[in-house]
Parts: C-alpha cells; sequence; structure tokens
C-alpha cells in the first residue's frame, strides 16, 4: 500500500473520531495528515512526511490552545451573574439557612455577622454550592 493511502486512511479516521469528540484537536491532525499524504503523493521521502505532519500538528495545537484560551469564559463568570441578585430566605438560624433561589433550596451563609435575615438577602458571592449572602 502506497504511503499517501496511509496517510489519507489515517486522516480520515481522525476526522471521523473527531466527529463524536468536538474538541477540533482530532481535526487539526487529521489534516496533519492529509498533508503528509499530499506531500507523499508528491513524491516526498517520510523525513519530509513526517515533518510536516509534525509541524502542522504542533502549529494547529499552538493555534487551537490560543483561540480556546481568548474565547474561554472561567466559571468565576458564570457565578458573577448570580451576584446582586435577591433571594427567598426559607430557614435561617446564626447567619446560616436556606434560600430560595432560582426555584430550587440553596444552602446559605451570612456575609458578616450583622446580616439582618429579616431584611432582603442578596447574593454577595458564591462558593461551591453555598450562597454568600448580605444586606
Amino acid at each position: 500500500m502506497q504511503a499517501y493511502v496511509v496517510w489519507w486512511i489515517l486522516a480520515a479516521v481522525l476526522v471521523g473520531v473527531e466527529l463524536t469528540s468536538g474538541t477540533f484537536y482530532l481535526l487539526v491532525y487529521g489534516l496533519a495528515a492529509a498533508a503528509a499524504g499530499l506531500i507523499a503523493w508528491l513524491g516526498a521521502g517520510l523525513f519530509v512526511q513526517l515533518l510536516t505532519a509534525g509541524a502542522i500538528a504542533t502549529l494547529g495545537t499552538l493555534a487551537l490552545q490560543r483561540w480556546k484560551r481568548s474565547t474561554g469564559h472561567p466559571e468565576s463568570s458564570v457565578q458573577d451573574l448570580d451576584i446582586g441578585q435577591t433571594v427567598a430566605v426559607e430557614s435561617w438560624q446564626d447567619g446560616r439557612g436556606q434560600v430560595k433561589y432560582r426555584g430550587a433550596l440553596w444552602d446559605a451563609e451570612a456575609e458578616a455577622s450583622g446580616v439582618d435575615s429579616t431584611r432582603p438577602l442578596v447574593i454577595r458571592a458564591v462558593r461551591g454550592n453555598t450562597l454568600v449572602l448580605g444586606n
């Protein structure tokens, strides 16, 4: 079997598996294998084929990592949407309790000892699954 056929089969397998994962890394490696197959079809030696595949895979991986960093959203940004929202107190005692928020009961704690549970409580921070509340 010719080297370019092996590279193209590898490329097809990698792209096919990528369709199930959705990470784009296997797509980059599939493109690298397809490029190496093209180089092999043009008559280049094994060293040049491997160099081509390695260079494209490396550059593609670096580009994907940079793209992911620039478009990634840390978890805290999702929690930031909760900060400032008012909650309904279900039970409260000694600075801890349960509150109703977004249709569910949440564990809650006061941000300071002077928090008055008879006044409206506002989310000041989120620690895991516990809401930190203040007035």
